[in-house]
């Protein structure tokens, strides 16, 4: 349910790079509906790197794009280093045309990441799922993206320990912070975000930039 204006307004000012739809769904909790080439993706951090240290030319060839079965009966496109839900039922359109339409909305989502990135307007935001991220694995995505702008922002997400609790957040250096919640669902939902543990990480990155 969203609160008021100024909480779509806030998470509008975030963007997901994946690793799965569970940013998406906080930033819908808030009201919050930004474009977004990575926020209902199936990404590993290998493949993020890559894409970012390449400016996602990857996806310049269609060739290299196909259906695959997603959650809920829908389709999901794989590209070489990541998928995307595509929210569109299995058997409702021709696959042909479904990939063809899903290339041209990938292009022009491509070109607005790339001027976010070149700007450093947002602060980036990447949660593991199913797996565990290396304090190398932050390292490699905090460089990545810093070869676009050195203001820009990262926000690593890893599960809570008894050490980090849910909802804590430190700076690991300037750009860079490691934050924490308590849950890994194997398909995010809306009603399985860890809201308040999101909520509290996100303000505290923000009112420290």
């Amino acid at each position: 349910m969203v609160s008021e204006s100024s909480d779509t307004e806030f998470y509008e000012g975030f963007e997901s790079l994946g690793a799965n739809c569970e940013f998406g769904l906080l930033q819908r909790h808030f009201g919050a509906e930004p474009l977004g080439l990575l926020r209902w993706p199936a990404i590993k951090v290998d493949g993020l790197v890559d894409s970012l240290l390449n400016r996602f030319s990857e996806l310049d060839d269609i060739s290299k794009m196909y259906l695959i079965p997603g959650p809920k009966g829908d389709w999901d496109i794989q590209t070489p280093n990541f998928s995307l839900h595509l929210y569109v039922k299995m058997g409702s359109t021709d696959e042909q045309e479904l990939v063809k339409t899903a290339y041209r909305r990938i292009q022009f989502l491509r070109r607005c990441l790339l001027e976010l990135l070149d700007d450093a307007e947002k602060i980036f935001v990447f949660k593991e799922w199913q797996f565990r991220m290396t304090d190398r694995d932050i390292e490699a995505m905090y460089r990545a993206i810093k070869t676009y702008n050195a203001s820009n922002t990262l926000l690593a997400v890893r599960l809570s320990s008894d050490v980090n609790p849910p909802g804590s957040v430190s700076q690991i250096e300037p750009g860079l912070w490691s934050g924490y919640v308590e849950w890994d669902a194997p398909v995010s939902a809306a009603d399985n975000v860890p809201v308040e543990s999101w909520d509290r990480m996100c303000r505290i990155v923000r009112a420290n930039i």
